[in-house]
């Protein structure tokens, strides 16, 4: 069986649960958008000024409405690049919208580029355990009231895996889905296989503003993903105690899955959240606390209690750069993310706002030592082995059996960056860390796809286009 990790039981899920439907019954959520607040009333909730009431009932068919895990799929722009939750979770994402740099070169911080965005995204296109390659950064040399245009733009041109991005409200679901429609020749070939989805971020608490909700209902016309999420603050934009976190972030995404679903049953939606605690002596949030990591278990559950695909920040760290405080970040909060969740946030640093070029490769081995845990044990005649433990006898060696050369690659992990050699063997190779090889690998990788060309020349000019009317709209 996989390995499970929980923090909630049945019965406290349930709570939860109930106490978040509470939530919406009786205190209700703001809602920014007239649209949304008509729709809902529509749908059979009470309408207060900006506040909709929203009944358990409501929510309930919204939920049977919702795809299930078993039959979820985030589509890649190429089949094989196609992730269907019940066989590939637990898979990493890249994480977005970071705005710094670590320069592949001279090392140093810097602002993002569109060029930065190239480069990253072919990386993660090559990068066997980054299954969906969102943009990483968001370019600060680009018109930035139409950033995000832009970095629609730049992704869909240089990868053929999912994308997941934000948008400005409907009319920046509408244009991304017409780049992505030109990526694949048609609007009807792209919402067959819609292979982008859009953040859904309320506002906690029990807010959400009004672009956000125009990105959620045009997402859901179309019947394309909203990974939708709560990000709330503890002691800030929730209260201070995690457990009362997890109920209005909980009621916050059911609000948004009962939207979706009114609009366009059976639209895709993912749960996710984003809440996370600030260190009180410094005002910073942080991505790799404790609290993080439990509160992304405690929403993984609550996301699997609904049977519902799920999506959780799990490699943000709050570490500045590629060291032992990153290692054990990732190492905690991936693997207890990866347990609790389908796919999992990664590779950036500094609360998710730098990015370092060299942390690319080091998360996707991460992320294989990760699956490797993830695929757990299987208890089983043929594994057991006792065949071949009888024929060995007492103190005999396996090493050189039939068994042992068939299976011993698909059982241990090798490790491309991970030191296991000897310390001599280790020094005459130039006594490299992994942030030294993983460095190493990257500037390669960078150099081997600066040609990689994923469309041809007119369509790209075409997606081009769409981003620079955006960018004269929106001055």
């Amino acid at each position: 069986m996989k390995p499970e990790l929980k923090f909630l039981s049945k019965k406290e899920l349930l709570y939860i649960h109930n106490v978040a439907l509470d939530l919406l019954e009786d205190m209700g959520i703001e809602l920014l958008l007239e649209e949304a607040r008509d729709i809902l009333k529509e749908g059979g909730a009470k309408v207060e000024g900006n506040i909709v009431k929203i009944p358990r009932e409501l929510v309930a068919k919204a939920i049977k409405t919702a795809p299930k895990r078993d039959e979820f799929v985030l589509y890649g722009r190429n089949e094989e690049n196609d992730i269907r939750i019940n066989e590939s979770a637990p898979v990493l994402a890249a994480m977005t919208m970071a705005t710094q740099v670590i320069d592949l070169e001279t090392r140093e911080k810097r602002p993002a580029t569109d060029e930065d965005l190239v480069h990253l995204t072919r990386v993660c296109e090559k990068l066997e355990n980054v299954s969906i390659a969102s943009a990483l950064v968001t370019p600060q040399d680009v018109p930035q009231r139409a950033c995000d245009w832009y970095t629609w733009a730049t992704s869909i041109k240089n990868t053929t895996k999912h994308i997941t991005g934000g948008a400005v409200g409907k009319e920046g679901v509408r244009d991304a889905i017409r780049m992505a429609s030109l990526a694949v020749g048609s609007e009807e070939a792209f919402l067959e296989r819609p292979f982008i989805s859009f953040w859904v971020l309320t506002m906690p608490p029990m807010k959400i503003d009004n672009l956000t909700l125009e990105v959620l209902i045009e997402a859901s016309r179309y019947k394309v993903p909203s990974i939708i999420s709560s990000g709330g603050i503890l002691g800030l934009t929730s209260p201070i105690t995690i457990e009362s976190a997890l109920a209005h972030t909980h009621a916050e995404i059911l609000a948004c899955i009962a939207l979706s679903q009114i609009i366009n049953p059976g639209t895709p939606v993912v749960y996710t959240s984003f809440v996370r605690s600030m260190d009180m002596r410094t005002s910073n949030v942080s991505m790799s606390s404790p609290e993080f990591a439990i509160m992304k278990s405690c929403m993984g559950e609550l996301g699997r209690f609904l049977n519902l695909p799920t999506r959780m920040p799990a490699m943000l760290r709050d570490a500045k750069v590629l060291d032992a405080q990153a290692g054990f970040e990732t190492g905690m909060v991936g693997t207890i993310g990866a347990m609790a969740s389908d796919i999992i946030e990664g590779m950036q640093f500094d609360m998710d706002m730098v990015v370092d070029y060299a942390d690319l490769p080091y998360c996707n081995e991460c992320m294989a030592q990760i699956k490797r845990v993830m695929r757990g044990v299987d208890i089983t005649d043929s594994r057991l082995a006792l065949d071949v433990l009888f024929e060995i006898g007492h103190g005999g060696n396996f090493l050189s059996h039939t068994h042992t050369v068939s299976n011993f690659r698909k059982e241990i992990f090798m490790p491309k960056l991970a030191e296991r050699g000897m310390w001599g063997d280790w020094e005459k190779s130039g006594s490299l860390d992994i942030k030294d090889k993983s460095l190493k690998l990257v500037r390669k990788m960078v150099e081997e796809s600066k040609d990689m060309e994923l469309l041809d020349e007119e369509t790209q000019k075409k997606i081009d286009q769409i981003a620079y009317e955006a960018s004269l709209k929106y001055k």
